[in-house]
């Protein structure tokens, strides 16, 4: 056995053992791992929760996980990716975080879209704290925690996942399961579906479809199309025409009730709410409409391994162009640290009419103008990926969000913490406060030699030209931006404690 597939092995180990100890959410990980920080490394902004090896193999010990030297070693050299001799507990936590099922991720998003009926795309945290059946919980029902417990780490927990302290988006919502799946070994996956259905009461409701059914009902589509097939086609193009003839204002599009005659087209005899439930499977933008290429990108690939004498010709309208978008990030982080922010000022004095979407025209300018010169069929692939609705426009802010990356937790620590010593505990800073704190001559970009002291001090103050007060969402949002270009949790770690007074 390879020490790849080895190491997943005791990362599963790790979280049955997790789950063993009832931690269901990574806050009691981190607590754990607390109590085997002797020298407290946690307690302030320059330390961030560490264990060097003796410490990390007593945590290890501890909860039932023992390991040969050899083992241990390896482990150890994979957890410490920063390689500074100790093991961060953020460093831990990410990598246990890691490989969610696609079965898991269904639930999630079935759970969510059973919960969100009014399909507005995100849901009040009080309404969710009100909804919530701890008393439901496995951990209750089996007595080894009181409702109020759980229902304590509930809210502790996914409060932390808001964005906006009020409100729990999709994406959020399945951020803070996949929390709960940190602690969950692989072979618990009806646990999980129990997990979310009783403590939301998803089996009570008229309209649910489960994810099991959901996965039958693709199958069955699937095989409805390859009936259709003939030998030297495949099933994508097969879909594809069925779906056009139902597009009668050929834009590429159909809502529901084309979906359903298109169904039955195929010989697909579903229920109202099971159709329902395939169409917002695929409806991920919920605008109503489905992108029907995607889907019949979906489905070619599901045909793909079933005949080794055909070979698919239809291809994903909107498969991402990695190497374009992987090629724009290269060149962001050779542009510096406040690329992502200058870009996306550009995208936004680009969008005309303030709607806050680019047509093809003015998305190609937008490219050019931040210093990107792509061929045509990379603008038309990158064009086309971000056409979410296929209406011929692109939001801005879906293309820059694409570019950015949330922050982990233990960058959203460190950005806290150093919010709160700026602030004092103020609601916002003034510029004239910011700018104390700055110290341009240790910035990203003096450090990597791409700018001078006195260019990266002037891009600073232009970037706050504007702004009268600072808030700790504009903060946020900045470094969020800045973190973007910055791979290692280490590197960023040393830019918030050196750039930072």
């Amino acid at each position: 056995m390879d020490w790849r597939n080895k190491l997943e092995l005791i990362q599963n180990k790790i979280r049955g053992q997790l789950h063993a100890r009832k931690i269901d959410d990574l806050e009691g990980v981190y607590q754990l791992m607390a109590e085997f920080d002797k020298d407290n490394s946690g307690m302030d902004i320059s330390n961030i929760g560490y264990l060097d090896k003796d410490e990390f193999q007593k945590f290890l010990s501890k909860i039932g996980v023992f390991l040969t030297t050899q083992e241990l070693r390896a482990v150890y050299d994979k957890y410490d990716s920063n390689k500074d001799g100790n093991i961060a507990y953020a460093e831990f936590v990410n990598l246990i975080r890691e490989n969610m099922s696609e079965k898991r991720i269904n639930v999630v998003r079935s759970t969510f879209a059973f919960l969100d009926h009014q399909r507005q795309g995100r849901l009040l945290l009080e309404s969710l704290y009100r909804l919530y059946q701890a008393k439901n919980h496995p951990r209750v029902r089996t007595r080894q925690k009181t409702a109020d417990q759980v229902t304590k780490e509930f809210v502790n927990a996914i409060s932390k996942r808001s964005k906006d302290g009020q409100s729990i988006s999709e994406d959020e919502f399945l951020n803070y399961y996949a929390d709960c799946n940190a602690t969950l070994p692989s072979e618990k996956e009806e646990y999980f579906t129990e997990l979310l259905t009783s403590t939301w009461g998803v089996t009570s409701g008229a309209d649910y479809v489960s994810p099991e059914r959901l996965a039958q009902l693709e199958i069955i589509l699937f095989e409805k199309i390859r009936q259709k097939t003939v030998t030297k086609d495949d099933e994508g193009k097969t879909a594809k025409k069925a779906f056009m003839y139902f597009d009668l204002e050929n834009k590429g599009t159909i809502d529901i009730y084309q979906f359903a005659q298109a169904l039955q087209k195929f010989g697909c005899v579903f229920s109202d709410k099971e159709i329902q439930a395939l169409f917002n499977k695929y409806d991920a933008d919920k605008s109503g409409r489905l992108c029907y290429d995607e889907i019949c990108g979906l489905i070619a690939l599901m045909g793909s391994g079933n005949n080794a004498n055909v070979n698919p010709v239809f291809q994903i309208a909107r498969a991402p162009p990695s190497e374009t978008l992987n090629r724009i990030r290269a060149d962001l982080i050779k542009k510096g640290q406040h690329s992502v922010i200058k870009m996306a000022t550009i995208f936004a004095n680009s969008d005309k009419n303030k709607n806050g979407t680019l047509n093809r025209q003015e998305f190609q300018w937008a490219m050019k103008e931040s210093g990107f010169l792509l061929t045509k069929t990379e603008y038309d692939n990158l064009f086309r990926y971000f056409d979410k609705n296929c209406d011929d426009e692109v939001s801005f802010f879906e293309f820059i969000s694409f570019l950015r990356k949330p922050l982990t937790q233990f960058r959203a620590d460190l950005v806290n913490q150093l919010w709160n010593r700026i602030s004092n505990g103020q609601q916002s800073v003034t510029i004239q406060q910011l700018k104390q704190f700055y110290d341009a001559s240790k910035s990203q970009d003096v450090t990597l030699g791409i700018k001078t002291v006195a260019d990266a001090t002037k891009d600073f103050n232009d970037i706050w030209k504007d702004v009268q007060a600072v808030t700790q969402q504009q903060f946020n949002e900045y470094l969020t931006d800045i973190s973007a270009l910055i791979e290692s949790e280490a590197t960023f770690e040393k830019f918030i404690r050196n750039s930072w007074k």
